[in-house]
């Protein structure tokens, strides 16, 4: 269950679809709820896109009730009387705090059924509305399940400090679909402009963009770069482009918007660099698509980039908020061309441990362990 799925972007959205079609080629039968939500910032919906799969999906009709964080206040009625409905062997919720969640923490204490959360999430900003909820949510969602999954150890960490029992927290990391990064896709390059990617949500509060086009500016000019922004408008890109503007970034910065899979690994097979200049994270996809593209990082050192980037020989770590050690990192790969693309290639082999042939077993395991446990009188 998750509160969005394709064609809806984002992190949480392809894990669960790589982990369904995993399941599925592992003789598990599977079936996805989901909401008709496209977005919550700003809320809006697919409009009947939808996605063809091997796999049933549910798409229950989402409202918004409130207008707070987190998007809370998005729920599917539906899908709850659906779930109530159903007699499922096991309940897997993704995404801490949202609706499924929820639903899962009252299907399991109704019906009984064994519950695994999967919270793909990270202490966040350290808001005060993130502080409330991580006192508030945890009883009520995922303090319920047999099993909780965390994506790194920074997250197994960040989830003891809200109350859930250590022993119940297992460490299974994101996945990778290694077939859609084949390295002969990935010719040498020969053109003098160094393409830097950054690919994710147009979400200022926490992806860091207007640090990225700081940097940018930053960065010598007798470098020949190309900053090119991949992902969809979460009410980020207008001042990306007007900032560029006033800095007269022009030649430098393009803003591409969502992209199309194919498209999407068109991209990454024409950049030298991935750039992820989060202000939080958990554990982004994007991280692991770049270093099975053969690409080196530079990305953040927060959430769970630390436990995924080795320094200095995957990728390059610098602190949040601070564009001047970014485009130092930035420039550094990209005047020592041979150096850059040997961290591609150390990034590409370490991708390999991250397979979804490799991950969906582990997973299979926790499962085991929350039927098991959810039979004990």
């Amino acid at each position: 269950m998750t509160q969005r799925f394709p064609p809806a972007l984002g992190g949480v959205e392809a894990h669960v679809l790589n982990l369904t079609r995993g399941l599925l080629r592992s003789g598990v039968s599977t079936e996805v709820f989901t909401t008709d939500l496209q977005r919550d910032t700003p809320f809006s919906r697919l409009n009947g896109d939808h996605l063809p799969t091997e796999f049933p999906v549910h798409r229950f009709r989402a409202m918004k009730l409130l207008d707070v964080p987190h998007g809370l206040g998005i729920v599917a009625p539906r899908m709850l009387t659906a779930v109530m409905a159903g007699h499922p062997d096991l309940i897997h919720v993704h995404a801490y705090g949202y609706f499924p969640t929820f639903v899962g923490g009252l299907a399991q204490m109704l019906k009984h059924v064994p519950l695994v959360a999967t919270t793909h999430c990270d202490p966040g900003s350290g808001s005060l509305s993130k502080r409330f909820l991580d006192l508030a949510l945890p009883a009520l969602t995922i303090r319920r399940a047999h099993r909780i999954i965390a994506l790194t150890r920074s997250e197994a960490a960040y989830l003891a400090r809200v109350g859930i029992p250590e022993n119940r927290i297992r460490i299974v990391p994101n996945g990778v679909d290694l077939e859609e990064f084949p390295m002969s896709a990935n010719p040498p390059r020969n053109e003098p402009k160094t393409r830097v990617l950054f690919v994710g949500r147009g979400y200022l509060r926490q992806k860091g963009l207007l640090d990225l086009v700081r940097a940018t500016g930053l960065v010598s000019r007798d470098l020949d770069i190309r900053l090119v922004i991949a992902g969809e408008d979460w009410g980020g890109h207008e001042s990306i482009r007007s900032l560029a503007r006033k800095s007269k970034l022009h030649d430098r910065i393009e803003i591409v918007g969502p992209l199309s899979r194919p498209d999407l690994l068109h991209e990454y097979a024409s950049a030298d660099i991935l750039v992820l200049p989060s202000q939080f994270e958990s554990f982004p996809i994007v991280l692991l698509e770049a270093m099975a593209a053969g690409l080196p990082v530079v990305a953040t050192r927060v959430g769970g980039i630390p436990d995924i980037l080795d320094e200095g020989e995957t990728g390059v770590l610098v602190e949040p908020g601070n564009p001047l050690t970014l485009a130092k990192a930035l420039e550094g790969l990209v005047r020592d061309g041979p150096s850059r693309r040997n961290m591609g290639r150390r990034a590409r082999a370490k991708a390999m441990d991250f397979s979804w042939g490799t991950i969906v077993p582990k997973i299979r395991q926790v499962y085991k362990e929350a039927i098991e446990e959810c039979s004990i009188p």
